[in-house]
């Protein structure tokens, strides 16, 4: 069940109309339950953004080198490509207790596939300002800076696409946001405990 160039252009465009406050972007997107796994296969789309993260964490421990292979240490490579993965997973799974909890099950598939694609395009949004920082072309304040205009940008849209999937009001919806931003934090300080 791959994701195919049609659905990656279709979730990519409903996501631009979330970001714009559309409601109506909601229907570009496949909400059936093969659409369901589906976004969960557009992970792949953001390997990119994984090895950003990869550089960006061997170059924190020290080991990013010229002469060395990106690729020459598994334990770093495993424990990155975990918090990728598990940064990607967390708030769907657990929204599963969420939803059942705030009487929301009909509307969880909805919004774990609009949430799934819009984790998509935040990491690769997101990996941008690293990448340019890892190549010299920005500066660590100015990346620093541009990631946080990108994280509010990010923020802001799955606070919206949460709203509409979810039907909920502002405060809610905005509770959830923040509660998969904790979700991510955790992992992320996890990783960075397992590396060092």
């Amino acid at each position: 069940m791959i994701v195919t160039a049609d659905e990656v252009n279709r979730s990519f465009r409903g996501t631009l109309d979330l970001l714009n406050s559309r409601a109506e972007g909601l229907k570009s997107f496949d909400m059936s339950e093969r659409g369901f796994w589906r976004s969960f296969t557009a992970l792949w789309l953001t390997l990119p953004a994984y090895v950003v993260s990869l550089a960006f964490e061997r170059l924190r421990l020290g080991l990013l080198q010229p002469d060395r292979s990106l690729l020459d240490n598994v334990w770093v490579d495993i424990v990155v490509a975990f918090g990728h993965v598990a940064g990607f997973v967390v708030l769907p799974v657990a929204m599963i207790w969420i939803a059942r909890w705030f009487r929301l099950e009909k509307a969880y598939v909805p919004f774990v596939i609009v949430t799934n694609w819009i984790s998509v395009i935040g990491m690769l949004v997101l990996s941008v300002p690293a990448m340019l920082m890892l190549v010299g072309w920005a500066p660590p304040g100015l990346a620093s800076l541009f990631s946080l205009a990108f994280a509010i940008i990010v923020v802001r849209l799955q606070w919206f696409a949460t709203k509409s999937t979810l039907g909920l009001a502002s405060l809610p919806a905005l509770g959830i946001v923040v509660f998969g931003i904790l979700l991510n934090a955790v992992v992320a300080s996890a990783m960075r405990g397992l590396l060092g």
